[in-house]
C-alpha cells in the first residue's frame, strides 16, 4: 500500500497505479472513526471526522487518476518555458521549480495578455485548476 498525502500530490506512476492495493474508502473511514472516536466525542470532533473521511476520499481519487495529468502538465510547462528539468527530481518538485520560474516571468511581464505565450500559459493553468477540482471537489463540476 502507498502512503498518499492528498495535499502533496504524491501519487503512483501510471505503471504502478494499476497494481496499487487500497482498502475501500468506506472501510478505511469506518476503521479510523471507530478507533478514534466514541459516542461522547463525536459531537466535539465532528469536523475532524468529516475531514478525515474527505481526505481519504481525495487520496482514493488521486490513486485512481495516477500521475498522468501531472506528467502532461510538466511536459506543457517544459515546452512553454523552453526549460529542462532534472529527471531525477520528482514530478512535484519539477513542477514547483517550473512554476517558480513562471512566476518570475509573470512578474517581468513576459506573460501579459499582449505577449505570444499568454494564451498557452492560461490554458495550462486552466487545465491544472480543472484537474484539481476534479480531484478535490468533483461535485462542484456536476452542479455547473
Amino acid at each position: 500500500m502507498y502512503f498518499i498525502n492528498p495535499f502533496k500530490g504524491l501519487r503512483p506512476t501510471e505503471e504502478k497505479a494499476s497494481t496499487v492495493a487500497i482498502t475501500s474508502t468506506d472501510h478505511l473511514s469506518k476503521e479510523i472513526i471507530s478507533n478514534e472516536f466514541d459516542d461522547n466525542s463525536f459531537d466535539n470532533r465532528r469536523y475532524e471526522t468529516f475531514m478525515m473521511a474527505n481526505a481519504i476520499t481525495i487520496a482514493t481519487r488521486q490513486l485512481k487518476i495516477g500521475d498522468g495529468p501531472e506528467r502532461k502538465e510538466l511536459k506543457k510547462l517544459l515546452n512553454l518555458t523552453k526549460s529542462s528539468a532534472s529527471p531525477k527530481a520528482s514530478i512535484g518538485d519539477r513542477l514547483a521549480d517550473l512554476y517558480s520560474h513562471v512566476c518570475l516571468e509573470i512578474r517581468k511581464g513576459n506573460f501579459d495578455p499582449d505577449k505570444i505565450n499568454h494564451n498557452e500559459l492560461r490554458n495550462i493553468l486552466d487545465e491544472a485548476a480543472l484537474q484539481l477540482v476534479m480531484e478535490y471537489n468533483p461535485k462542484y463540476l456536476e452542479e455547473k
